[in-house]
């Protein structure tokens, strides 16, 4: 019996697994390969599509199922096919989405679907995010794709802004409908009530190649937060912050200093 079969090891892409140059470094990838040469199982676990996750996964050796659009989709990477979605109901935030970009007119609005990313939003709002990674996308009219499958919407804007749009959810009676959180301090994600890292986690956990594995979860930001109290072991990078270092088993180096290599050679063997 190989060391780590039953262990799976899903970690967060941004700030966590890739560095402040938005890299996965050599000796990350090394020290994953070795985890599952070992029998591990290994994942991502991210707000990115299957399309634009593409560039972090060159010489990653994924083999488990990923967690997609912040737990919006189950995607066997392998198989390249989506194992399990959870959509958001288009119909009842259209409403919001009209009142948010005509009184935060900077905004740019992303609508996630299965096969396609959308801007509904001014051109000129572009996020730069998106540009410098050259992420596919489409530009629409709110309209036009209101009869498509929604997985998740961002809205991206200033941190003020977000909050603002954030206190709406509550005026337009969409609490109790949605989830959201920030993944990051300019982005504010939505998705249907019960999406989250965590539920999904738990999903993948329900699939009978993955049922009572030890889990360990690495990710720095507040969407990481339920992931890795579900996990038996949670662990937060130096750079994360306060309140999922508070949370975390482990806090471990930064992700600028190999986080996922300090895992397995000096975390994992503890755990076990």
């Amino acid at each position: 019996m190989r060391p780590y079969q039953e262990v799976i090891l899903i970690t967060d892409i941004d700030g966590t697994l890739a560095n402040s140059e938005h890299r996965v470094s050599t000796k990350n990838k090394q020290a994953i390969a070795y985890f599952v040469e070992q029998g591990g199982h290994f994942a991502v676990a991210t707000g990115r599509t299957q399309k634009n996750v593409v560039p972090y996964m060159d010489g990653l050796a994924v083999n488990a199922p990923c967690i997609l659009y912040n737990g919006g989709a189950l995607f066997s990477w392998r198989e390249q096919r989506f194992i399990q979605t959870k959509h958001l109901a288009g119909g009842d935030i259209q409403e919001y989405l009209r009142y948010c970009m005509a009184n935060f007119p900077r905004l740019c609005v992303e609508v996630f679907t299965q096969e396609q990313l959308y801007i509904i939003t001014d051109p000129a709002n572009i996020d730069e995010h998106m540009e410098r990674e050259k992420q596919e996308f489409a530009h629409a009219d709110l309209e036009d794709i209101l009869h498509k499958v929604w997985i998740k919407i961002i809205l991206c804007g200033s941190h003020e802004e977000l909050l603002a749009c954030r206190d709406l959810l509550k005026t337009f009676k969409l609490v109790d409908k949605t989830n959201n959180f920030f993944s990051a301090v300019s982005y504010l994600e939505i998705v249907d009530r019960q999406v989250s890292k965590g539920n999904m986690l738990s999903e993948l956990l329900k699939i009978p190649e993955y049922h009572g594995k030890k889990v360990i979860a690495a990710g720095d930001f507040q969407n990481d937060i339920e992931m890795l109290k579900i996990a038996d072991c949670g662990v937060a990078p130096a750079n994360a912050l306060d309140e999922v270092k508070q949370v975390a088993d482990v806090v471990g180096v930064s992700n600028d200093e190999d986080l996922l290599h300090n895992i397995i050679y000096h975390v994992l063997p503890g755990v076990l």
